[in-house]
């Protein structure tokens, strides 16, 4: 037995010990702040509830404030579990490490896989009552339920199970879904398609976190209409179970249809993931075992097309492919990479979607339509975060006790690592996400609004890379990083100005200009100067300091005010 559980406490440490939390803070005071951060937004929301005064057992009066409260619970304590089940990925299941170490011990048959098991459920717990309990313990007492002890006990019980049961069934689920991908998949192909279902479901998450305020403020209406929409979307499932269960069943009849599907999902879910995930360990363990240990695959035949063609026409000096290839092969197998890119992603996607996307809450209308309304800042708003995500990424490090092999290489020739960094964001980000924009271009505005939108929308882009680089001095992944050296609020500023003004300003002016010939060839022309301008200062820059950085400076203890 005492095996057993210091079994199960080295893989509970090892879901502490993350990449992508921290690679060199102290892992404990990182743990400790995550958790008090979870805690923070439902207390906030449940404080926040205190002046409505509204009553639990009439949830539909003033205006459903309460209904949004309460589906904002449900929400978050899903979403908190689906990060922290994005965020171990790659640890819900032992590595090849654990099988080495633990295999040759006098274990009982299935202690690893209990050890496992038992640790994974107690990390999920720890997570689930964190974010959950002071909603749990404040929602019902502050916003004014019946005044009956009983009442409000059962209140902060429908509370509990319905927050548990949502984050529960997400948590699940997705465990279901790497299970099903080891059990399907072989192991190349598994490596290869598992971080870019990490990617996605990273994405999805963001996306419906940053959506809330829209698909909260929808609930009335598609309630009201009985839209078939309800029936799609998980939160709503047990959104409705909350309100069924309260005192006096008062759901109404839509919600309290829905009610079962909550409870049928919840069920599905665990039954998926036993299965998936019995099977997946037998077949991951024998897969580590029996294959021998060895990195990354090499690449594919389109992937080897590519960089041959890469090579031949875009990248001259052997030090750019050298600094592509390897921006290349970096940037998708880091975890903290590929969730940091995944996460800019959700974000843009989150604020372009609902300037096409309709949801129908009418008799008769479609449930979900296409508008071209707002189609002329889609591109302006997924460029920008697609030039500026990329350009932020590059500072993390991927392996900084490593970087010492790039100091011990570098040659005079510094410039062709920078070019190449340009060269890499412009050929496997921009041109992709243009590429993917133009079906849609061309199909709702025609080719000649299309060509002269995404010519638009290519150049402020071009512009935006030239300007984000032109003192840029490193090779990506190479450089240490102190985040607070910047101010967050002073970031925060820029970001939201900046955005604003390159995605919502220009695409008035634009909309401006596309009835004024004239007027687009000037703004061509003044486009063609400003980039002719960011080359011409990056050229004077690179002459006075053309040295790459491989330490960002830290602040100083001591500031010198620096007089004589």
């Amino acid at each position: 037995m005492r095996s057993f559980s210091l079994l199960a406490r080295h893989f509970f440490g090892r879901l502490f010990d993350n990449e992508i939390v921290s690679q060199t803070g102290d892992m404990r005071t990182n743990v400790v702040q995550v958790l008090g951060f979870l805690a923070v937004p439902g207390m906030f929301v449940s404080f926040y509830m205190l002046p409505q005064r509204v009553r639990f057992d009439q949830p539909f009066l003033r205006g459903w404030l309460l209904i949004g409260d309460d589906y904002f619970f449900v929400l978050y304590s899903m979403v908190v579990m689906g990060f922290v089940m994005v965020f171990e990925w790659d640890a819900l299941f032992p590595d090849r490490k654990d099988y080495l170490i633990l295999t040759p011990l006098p274990l009982r048959p299935g202690a690893i896989f209990a050890g496992k098991l038992v640790s994974l459920v107690v990390f999920l717990a720890v997570f689930l009552i964190d974010t959950n309990l002071l909603c749990t313990l404040l929602a019902p007492l502050i916003s004014g339920g019946p005044g009956s002890p009983a009442a409000i006990v059962r209140i902060a019980a429908a509370h509990a199970i319905a927050v548990t049961a949502g984050g529960a069934f997400v948590a699940l689920a997705l465990a279901a879904v790497q299970g099903l991908l080891i059990n399907v998949l072989p192991g190349r192909a598994f490596r290869r398609i598992s971080p870019w279902v990490q990617m996605i479901l990273m994405g999805l998450l963001i996306t419906v976190l940053f959506l809330t305020p829209l698909v909260s403020a929808s609930i009335r209406p598609l309630v009201e209409q009985r839209s078939p929409l309800l029936r799609y979307f998980p939160p709503f499932w047990f959104l409705a179970w909350y309100l069924d269960m309260m005192p006096g069943h008062p759901a109404g009849p839509v919600f309290h249809a829905l009610a079962p599907l909550a409870r049928n999902a919840l069920a599905l879910a665990a039954a998926a993931f036993a299965v998936t995930y019995l099977a997946g360990y037998r077949r991951h363990a024998r897969r580590v075992m029996e294959s021998l240990e060895s990195g990354f695959e090499g690449p594919g035949r389109l992937r080897t097309r590519f960089d041959r063609l890469v090579n031949r026409w875009l990248l001259p000096h052997p030090l750019e492919r050298a600094t592509f290839h390897f921006i290349s092969n970096t940037i998708l197998r880091h975890p903290r990479h590929r969730l940091f890119l995944a996460t800019y992603a959700g974000i843009a996607c989150a604020l372009a979607l609902p300037a096409i996307v309709e949801i129908g809450t009418r008799p008769g209308a479609p449930l979900v339509s296409m508008t071209s309304a707002g189609l002329l800042a889609i591109p302006l708003t997924l460029s920008f975060f697609a030039v500026s995500g990329l350009r932020a990424a590059f500072n993390f490090p991927a392996e900084l006790r490593a970087n010492w092999i790039f100091q011990v290489c570098e040659s005079e020739e510094r410039v062709p690592h920078i070019r190449a960094a340009r060269k890499w964001i412009a050929v496997m980000g921009i041109v992709p996400l243009f590429a993917l924009l133009a079906p849609f271009e061309f199909a709702f505005r025609g080719w000649r609004l299309a060509l002269i939108h995404l010519s638009f929308a290519l150049l402020l882009a071009l512009l935006l890379l030239n300007l984000l680089l032109v003192w840029f001095r490193k090779i990506p992944f190479t450089c240490s990083y102190f985040p607070g050296k910047t101010s967050m609020a002073a970031m925060a500023f820029l970001y939201l100005a900046g955005f604003t003004t390159y995605s919502w300003s220009m695409a008035d002016v634009e909309a401006k200009l596309i009835s004024r010939p004239a007027g687009l060839v000037l703004f061509y022309a003044l486009g063609g100067l400003a980039l002719y301008g960011l080359a011409w200062l990056e050229k004077r820059e690179l002459g006075v300091d053309d040295s790459l950085i491989y330490e960002d400076e830290p602040d100083p203890i001591v500031r010198r005010l620096e007089l004589g």
